[in-house]
């Protein structure tokens, strides 16, 4: 009996030592895997801050958003104002139009944002749909890039009733004054904001304007309208404000054409005056607001107009009926105009409009018989006629030079890389 109970005891040892063992064995292996999980963790997330913030610059924009919630160091450099400004002078140019939706989907598709759908429910309560339904015409957003001389458009999943007034540094300007006030939007991050109307005024009778204001940080809409007895008015309103400013406008016949946004560059927005047949540009400061005139180095033609070209105020005139010259002006402090190119081409130049000068130094043109588009090679000196694929004509409107960024009117952050 004896021999059995010590038996029995000696084989509750042997089992109690086989399953502590066990256990041992079974945390050293989690422990190990654990550590390996930390090394992987670690070797990514220990990395230079320079190697990931060149990494991060790789990436496609709408992939940053997901990528600032990896984790808390990424999210600050992600959303820094140093971050996103270089991001933003790295970005290639291209153009955004809108296109009649297909009304196959539109509506219910989640991945597609709706501005004022979004926007009214909380505005106007139950009577929002009645209000929306008067307007028959969706129009959905395009981006459209230009890369070895073809086209590549693809949508920006968002939907208006708007129109596109004005566009800067990602950011654009809706106007459709029949449902709200003016809408600025970043349409990758879709973050918007709905600014209090301003004075109506007829679309061929009054121009838009959007900037950003280096001294501050803030971005400004400047709306210029001409009223029933000829005489131009200018209001300006701070993005995320809600107050218009009445400023004083241009002097009475300084101006006859509007509908169309001014140029920005050199530290003003820049209106043609006329048609064709205009000796001058007027100008508007964005800091100081005042309006002055500012003399053309040529009398302007019908299909002659002003791009910004690498920080430099350019204007684009024909010569002849195959030449283009390119003149420049580095400020508004008595600079002169300088011829910078002069494009001679077996192509025809003539009724080319320029459009932008896009960051890979190529001016992109328009040709208004046709609606075809050309991109000039500055240093190649070449011009190319760009091949369109299905899709990619304005269905309102007319093309407008875009940045995809992350910008926000929002983030005066003045973080440094640094503090991340």
């Amino acid at each position: 009996m004896l021999n059995c109970t010590t038996t029995a005891a000696n084989l509750l040892q042997v089992v109690q030592a086989r399953d502590f063992v066990k256990k041992e064995q079974t945390k050293e292996g989690e422990m190990e895997k654990r550590e390996e999980n930390v090394g992987k963790r670690l070797c990514v997330l220990d990395l230079p801050n320079d190697c990931i913030y060149e990494t991060l610059f790789k990436l496609p924009v709408e992939s940053l958003r997901r990528s600032s919630l990896v984790c808390k160091p990424w999210y600050g450099m992600i959303n820094n104002s140093t971050f996103i400004k270089e991001h933003l002078r790295r970005s290639d140019m291209g153009l955004i139009f809108l296109s009649k939706s297909s009304g196959r989907g539109t509506k219910s598709d989640t991945n597609v944002f709706h501005v004022e759908r979004h926007y009214l429910p909380s505005k106007v309560g139950a009577n929002w749909k009645s209000r929306i339904d008067q307007y028959e015409v969706e129009l959905n957003l395009q981006f459209m890039e230009i890369r070895n001389g073809k086209s590549m458009v693809r949508s920006l999943k968002l939907s208006t009733y708007g129109e596109i007034r004005a566009a800067c540094n990602g950011l654009i300007l809706l106007e459709n004054s029949r449902i709200c006030g003016p809408i600025v939007i970043n349409p990758v991050t879709r973050e918007y904001t709905v600014l209090r109307r301003g004075t109506i005024a007829h679309p061929l009778h009054e121009s838009y304007g959007l900037a950003f204001i280096d001294r501050t940080g803030k971005y400004k809409v400047v709306h210029l309208f001409r009223d029933s007895l000829q005489y131009f008015g200018c209001e300006i309103v701070e993005v995320g404000s809600q107050t218009w400013r009445a400023v004083d406008g241009p002097s009475f016949g300084l101006l006859t054409q509007l509908g169309k946004a001014p140029v920005v560059s050199i530290g003003a927005m820049h209106w043609m005056p006329h048609v064709e047949k205009s000796e001058y540009m007027v100008s508007m400061g964005i800091d100081d607001e005042k309006f002055r005139k500012i003399q053309l180095p040529k009398t302007s033609r019908q299909y002659d107009g002003l791009v910004d070209m690498a920080g430099l105020l350019s204007f684009v005139t024909h010569g002849n009926y195959n030449q283009l010259e390119v003149w420049t002006l580095k400020d508004l402090d008595g600079s002169k105009w300088i011829l910078k190119h002069s494009i001679t081409v077996g192509v025809l130049t003539l009724c080319m409009v320029p459009f932008c000068c896009s960051s890979r130094n190529k001016l992109v043109l328009k040709r208004e018989i046709n609606k075809t588009l050309f991109t000039y090679d500055f240093e190649q000196k070449e011009m190319r006629e760009i091949e369109m694929c299905e899709g990619t004509s304005p269905y309102v409107g007319s093309y407008v030079p875009h940045f995809n960024s992350i910008v926000s009117w929002t983030n005066g952050r003045v973080q440094r890389l640094e503090d991340v």
